[in-house]
């Protein structure tokens, strides 16, 4: 009997520690079912912020003790050209950046920060990353900013806008700058990837001058723009300063700057076997000195120089097709090299011009030569108001990009003149104006029509044409006039 009562205590016993041990298991099952139906979030503390800023970020509901990465989602800009002549307008590719890394703590959570990156701003997303997959999304607004330098000098002090954070939204990504309440011209930021070098030069008397950044898409500014669906972007106006002193007098042509993207992607020249030629400079202005040497082609031959070159107009029903004229000719030696010497021609600027070698009649070798702009006259220097400004500029091109220039006197935009049907010449006149002292005449580079009807960018001098202008490296023209009493 007494062992009987010891075996049904001893099978109580066991009864009671295997309740135990389902309920700490069910109980523990369910707490990892629990964790785990918890879905992981990120949040950050700033709802805005810019270029450089210190963004701070908190995370929970991810796996515990596990490699995790904060990645940022933003676009990179270009240009798109249809061939070498038709442009079609910006556009953009999505890229994925990993802005920190880390570890979760044993609850599953995890907080940091970075700093927001150089690039475009707007409306980005930020994604938590882990095994490989997204686990939880957030978004910021990276607002543009906007400094301006110098603050003060004398008429012809060039100045300079810098902004960072443009964003590449339709709403968001076309600006203008105004210049005492005139049109001055356009700031774009496509290529760059929402940083732009905007370049003016100061104009008018002695004293304060205002200088205003606007927004509008359609290619002029929005002046009410509170009412706007986008008034949450700012609209900066600036103080500059124009000093008494000896105005910065300039009659140049600017250095070539940088083209967007690298520039336009001419065809592959065709070179025979065993054929090489070069020239001694691959750009220059109308009637500039350029050697052509060549090597591989027949001993003792005559060879044609043949230039390649565009004719026509958009306007007329005739249109524009490709014509070709003979340079001259020169003769190979007995190891079929030769020696060319001749005048850049007086031709249309913009994207190069090829010139082929030919010998009886068959294309050897071929090359590139582009033509960059160049002031041919200015006349007078100085009059009083009303006397009219002869000026004439060559080496303007003829594609969709780089046809036209944009004209502003004292940083008021007037028109703008194309050099395609005049085959390169453009030839204006400008009457003087305003108060005696020194007066700015500056051309920009532009676009003059593409495929993309918005955001508007057409038909406008650009500002940021140093490394923002498509298809061709164009320089900005700065002249000057001084009007006397």
């Amino acid at each position: 009997m007494h062992a009987m009562i010891r075996m049904v205590k001893t099978y109580a016993i066991l009864s009671s520690l295997l309740l135990l041990a389902a309920v700490f298991f069910e109980s523990h099952a369910s707490a990892e079912k629990k964790s785990a139906s918890v879905t992981p979030t990120v949040t950050i503390e700033e709802n805005n912020g810019t270029v450089g800023a210190v963004v701070h970020f908190s995370s929970k509901g991810l796996e515990p003790n596990a490699p995790v990465k904060l990645q940022w989602e933003t676009e990179k800009g270009r240009y798109d050209i249809q061939g070498i002549y038709s442009f079609i307008g910006p556009s953009y590719q999505l890229e994925e950046s990993t802005m920190t890394m880390g570890t979760t703590d044993s609850t599953g959570k995890w907080n940091g920060s970075f700093v927001v990156p150089k690039g475009f701003g707007g409306d980005h997303t930020i994604y938590l990353r882990q095994n490989n997959k997204k686990v939880a999304q957030t978004n910021i607004f990276v607002a543009p900013t906007f400094r301006l330098f110098p603050e003060s000098g004398p008429v012809g002090t060039e100045i300079t806008v810098q902004a960072e954070g443009i964003s590449y939204a339709t709403m968001e990504s076309n600006w203008q700058l105004s210049y005492d309440n005139k049109m001055t011209g356009l700031i774009s930021a496509v290529s760059t990837n929402g940083s732009a070098s905007a370049k003016i030069r100061a104009a008018g008397p002695a004293g304060k001058h205002s200088i205003t950044i606007w927004h509008g898409y359609l290619g002029m500014p929005y002046v009410n723009f509170t009412e706007a669906p986008n008034a949450y972007l700012p609209v900066p106006s600036f103080t500059f300063t124009v000093t008494d002193a000896a105005p910065i007098v300039r009659n140049e042509v600017e250095a070539q700057p940088i083209a967007a993207g690298g520039g336009v992607q001419m065809p592959t020249l065709a070179n025979k076997s065993g054929v090489n030629a070069t020239l001694s400079r691959s750009i220059g202005h109308v009637g500039d000195s350029v050697t052509l040497k060549a090597s591989g082609l027949p001993a003792g031959k005559q060879a044609d120089v043949v230039w390649h070159t565009m004719e026509g107009s958009r306007i007329t029903g005739a249109g524009f097709t490709e014509k070709t004229r003979k340079l001259g000719t020169a003769r190979t030696d007995g190891n079929g090299s030769l020696s060319y010497d001749f005048p850049i021609p007086d031709d249309l600027g913009g994207v190069p011009h090829r010139i082929e070698l030919k010998v009886g009649g068959l294309a050897y070798a071929e090359v590139y030569l582009a033509i960059s702009p160049s002031i041919t006259k200015i006349t007078p220097s100085a009059g009083p108001a009303g006397t009219e400004i002869a000026i004439q500029i060559k080496g303007v091109g003829w594609t969709e990009y780089d046809n036209a220039y944009y004209l502003d006197y004292d940083n008021a935009y007037l028109g703008y003149m194309c050099g395609f049907n005049s085959q390169g010449t453009v030839t204006f006149t400008v009457t003087a104006t305003g108060e005696p002292g020194y007066h700015i005449l500056d051309l920009y580079p532009g676009i003059y029509r593409g495929k993309q009807a918005n955001p508007d960018v057409y038909v406008a001098p650009q500002l940021t044409y140093g490394a923002d202008h498509p298809g061709s490296a164009i320089p900005a023209i700065r002249m000057g006039f001084t009007l006397t009493e």
